[in-house]
């Protein structure tokens, strides 16, 4: 029997099918967050997550070719201002478009040297903390490019969110009574198509291969992005994501349960 090859988290080219759609990881809204140590990139010191312990939070994750993430900076840095009680951090993670130019970390050298790019070139403001070689973190928090995390000062997550969209965030951290559960950011609210030349720039730190990928996989990315939205639309959640007891009875009820809801009544069979 042919061991299943495990896929590699410091990816040489990018690929749609290397991104998880339709499942988010980690802990949800009213769970406890999960604690990493992550590398300041200022002074070099390990951080844990815990040492932020009696703060509001707020972590997004990106790279130096990530166009998701460099696309909101400025805007982020409006809604920091708006709530200076709160701790905005970035956590570097994997290149989301690597090349010839910024290619895949092989060390953490490497990552950290591709970290020190987002203030010089693209005014990032926040403490930058990176995760390790093998993304530990950003594995355990969802993995996607640029997610979101809002956690509370128990330590309790507030918000998250598969992508991260500036108002989105805002709109967490002025209602801080209720925990904000909505975890897709559809695609009309990541506002991505008015920022494509900042987005090729970003591109272009990955080199000519991450222009080209970019371009090759453009359809699929936007066909997986319309499709999760549509499913979350009408299901309020991920199509694999793990059913919570309550839901798992509410489809073993169901007489007539959706065609695309076909993974969730395995979940229930099992």
């Amino acid at each position: 029997m042919t061991q299943q090859q495990q896929p590699v988290y410091n990816n040489s080219r990018f690929r749609v099918v290397d991104y998880n759609f339709d499942t988010f990881v980690g802990p949800a809204a009213g769970e406890k967050f999960k604690d990493f140590t992550l590398t300041d990139l200022a002074t070099g010191a390990s951080v844990k997550l815990s040492d932020f312990a009696g703060q509001w939070v707020v972590i997004e994750t990106g790279s130096s070719t990530c166009s998701m993430y460099t696309k909101n900076i400025v805007t982020m840095k409006d809604v920091a201002a708006q709530f200076p009680d709160v701790q905005f951090l970035m956590v570097y993670v994997r290149e989301a478009h690597p090349g010839e130019r910024l290619g895949p970390h092989k060390s953490m050298d490497e990552k950290l040297e591709a970290a020190r790019k987002v203030a010089p070139r693209y005014g990032e403001f926040r403490r930058v903390l990176v995760d390790d070689l093998d993304g530990d973190f950003h594995r355990a928090y969802g993995a996607m490019p640029n997610v979101v995390y809002v956690i509370r000062p128990d330590g309790t997550v507030h918000y998250r969110c598969n992508w991260a969209a500036p108002h989105l965030i805002q709109q967490a951290l002025e209602d801080r009574e209720h925990l904000h559960t909505v975890e897709n950011a559809p695609v009309a609210e990541l506002r991505a198509s008015r920022a494509l030349p900042h987005m090729i720039r970003t591109m272009w730190t990955g080199g000519i291969v991450a222009l080209y990928d970019f371009f090759k996989n453009a359809p699929l990315t936007v066909s997986k992005h319309i499709k999760v939205d549509a499913y979350y639309e009408k299901h309020g959640r991920f199509r694999n994501q793990p059913l919570t007891p309550e839901e798992v009875q509410a489809r073993v009820d169901s007489p007539d349960a959706a065609a695309d809801d076909e993974p969730s009544k395995a979940q229930a069979a099992e």
